[in-house]
């Protein structure tokens, strides 16, 4: 028998750390990263270590021992992306080539069959959901089609019939590659599935549940995460959800589906109402830190804006599930609920329970009055993703910095000045007149109205259209709202460091007095609210003369600006209460705490 070879020689605690050294594993190197490589060859996660499967692809071929032990680290500490090629005769071929010991080493493999948004692309995706609903760099989607739209397929079955055929051989390929991961040992492999359909097609439905239905094969997984569409479809929702839940073993929740039944009809109408509506308290209908944001951008409910950074038990998670305090989660690709026809219980972000308002005309007007009587309505006036975002100019004020070519970006144009006010009515107008039903307005028992620090010649003043629809809102609502149960607070958010640099610089005290004029115009007409007994209304804007001063001042007055912004607030909730404005602060009674948007973004 020959010697062995000198790595075979050494304690297999020893030959772990070489492996690891070598590139077999990032973890070795980066604690608690995850290394993430293409199955037809590359490493895709940037931020791994710069080892490609190059460097450590000769220990595989050098006997068999070695090869059992590097494959077995390769394929259980390594995540792996198969991207279907449909240019490419056998192209989930990778998969097959996968040995016994791969297979049974793998823990976490992404199946890609077809994406019409990003989906870990790598270094240029930078962890941005690319249909996030905003309009500015931020939201990924302007960085997204600049640098590599070309990577962003159709829909499957976007092109009508003329794709089904091509479908066919994708669900076939797949099917058969499928069956490979069936020696797969249980409760091993976290899988994730994406397969972007498009939803308006007439078959969308039957090519959803033939994609997931090689999943039923398999031995019980330990994660599972699939997408099958870029937009929601509550459809489509359902067959992944049903389909993760059936991959992992694990019993649907039986007060939960995406879809209503006709069991929830059964067992709720029954109740007496008092304990209906106690019950939907406990669903979905009251979100997290019981605050709703409405914003005129993304034309939806959500919960609270996107912070850079946050932990777990921060609100925020209930916003951003692809980005959170994990080690850089955004290599698993997007799952969310809330942008997809997806499910993955790493998806915590909250929307609306369109289910329970669709069983039945009791449940409907059930869950209509606890959403609304039951949260905060926080109604952004321009932007939620970052509430001090302005309109008409671009995030960054360094256009005129030599930049390298890859990253420019393309050129903002303007629809409308940069210094009019960008809508033909206020978002909050827009929120009361068409958002909310007319017969829910009374269920409401806390709306916030915020407005961004715009510049002196971007508010509406005088007779302006946008002011004159307001004065009509406010008169339209006097005998739909219930007055008397309604807590009312107008906002303004700061100027932001990231604002653009018209918006830091010292303006003459006129424009001071103009903005401070406007603040007035859209405080007055609330007076009428009041009138028929308004319950409780705050005021909180910065002062208006801040930027008259230049920083240092500012830093110097800071207790002055702070005095007069207090007395500003007291004149305004004066002006609109009357008399009644001391009651709101009688007997200790404070006004209530800052919204999670406040929080987020330490703005006022």
């Amino acid at each position: 028998m020959g010697e062995l070879p000198p790595l075979l020689r050494l304690p297999p605690s020893l030959r772990r750390r070489i492996y690891g050294f070598v590139g077999l594993t990032a973890s070795s190197i980066t604690p608690g990263t995850l290394g993430r490589f293409d199955l037809h060859g590359g490493l895709v996660d940037p931020y791994a270590p710069s080892a490609t499967a190059s460097t450590f692809h000769g220990l595989l071929l050098s006997c068999r021992t070695i090869h059992a032990e590097a494959a077995a680290i390769v394929y259980s500490c390594n995540g792996f992306i198969l991207r279907y090629d449909p240019a490419n005769p056998e192209p989930l071929r990778p998969l097959h080539a996968l040995t016994a010991t791969a297979l049974a080493s793998l823990t976490s493999l992404t199946i890609i069959l077809n994406q019409a948004s990003c989906h870990q692309i790598g270094y240029t995706d930078l962890g941005y959901c690319c249909v996030e609903g905003r309009d500015d760099k931020w939201s990924g989607l302007t960085e997204c089609e600049f640098k590599h739209g070309d990577l962003h397929q159709s829909p499957l079955l976007a092109h009508g019939d003329n794709d089904f055929a091509a479908a066919q051989h994708l669900l076939a390929e797949w099917s058969l590659a499928a069956a490979r991961l069936s020696s797969v040992p249980a409760g091993r492999l976290e899988l994730a599935l994406v397969c972007d359909i498009d939803p308006s097609h007439k078959r969308a439905l039957e090519v959803a549940s033939l994609v997931t239905a090689p999943l039923r094969l398999l031995p019980q997984l330990r994660d599972c995460r699939i997408r099958l569409c870029k937009i929601p479809d509550a459809r489509l929702q359902q067959i992944a959800w049903d389909s993760v839940l059936q991959a992992r073993h694990t019993a649907a929740p039986p007060y939960y589906s995406p879809m209503p039944s006709a069991r929830t009809k059964a067992t709720l109408v029954g109740l007496p109402r008092e304990l209906r509506l106690r019950i939907l308290e406990h669903t979905d209908l009251i979100a997290p830190g019981r605050e709703v944001t409405w914003s005129r951008q993304d034309q939806g409910y959500l919960t609270v804006a996107r912070g850079d950074y946050f932990e777990e038990d921060d609100l925020r998670v209930f916003f951003h599930c692809w980005n959170s305090s994990e080690s850089f989660p955004f290599f698993h690709g997007c799952f969310c609920r809330r942008r997809h026809a997806a499910f993955s219980s790493a998806c915590k972000c909250w929307a609306p329970p369109g289910p329970l308002f669709l069983v039945c005309r009791t449940l409907y007007q059930d869950a209509q009055f606890t959403f609304f009587s039951g949260n905060r309505f926080i109604v952004h006036d321009y932007k939620t993703s970052r509430c001090w975002a302005l309109p008409g100019f671009r995030e960054w004020s360094n256009e005129n910095l030599e930049q390298p070519e890859w990253s420019q970006e393309p050129e903002e144009t303007y629809t409308v000045s940069p210094y009019s006010y960008p809508e033909s009515r206020f978002a909050a107008s827009q929120f009361l007149r068409e958002v909310v039903p007319a017969h829910c307005l009374a269920y409401l028992r806390f709306l916030e109205l915020v407005f961004p620090p715009y510049l002196a010649q971007t508010w509406p003043r005088g007779d302006h259209p946008v002011l004159q629809d307001w004065q009509a809102t406010v008169d339209w609502l006097l005998d739909k709202v219930d007055a008397p149960a309604l807590t009312l607070r107008l906002a303004g958010a700061e100027v932001h460091y990231e604002s653009p640099s018209e918006y830091h610089e010292i303006i003459p005290k006129s424009e001071g007095d103009d903005i401070a004029k406007a603040h007035l115009d859209l405080t007055r007409p609330l007076k009428a609210l009041a009138d028929v007994g308004l319950a409780r209304f705050f005021f909180r804007f910065p002062c208006p003369w801040e930027f008259t001063m230049d920083c240092l001042r500012r830093s110097e007055m800071r207790s002055q600006i702070e005095a007069k912004q207090r007395r500003d607030k007291a004149s305004f909730e004066r002006m609109v209460l009357g008399e009644r404005y001391k009651h709101q602060y009688a007997d200790g009674r404070e006004e209530p705490g800052p919204s999670y948007w406040v929080l987020a973004y330490d703005r006022l």
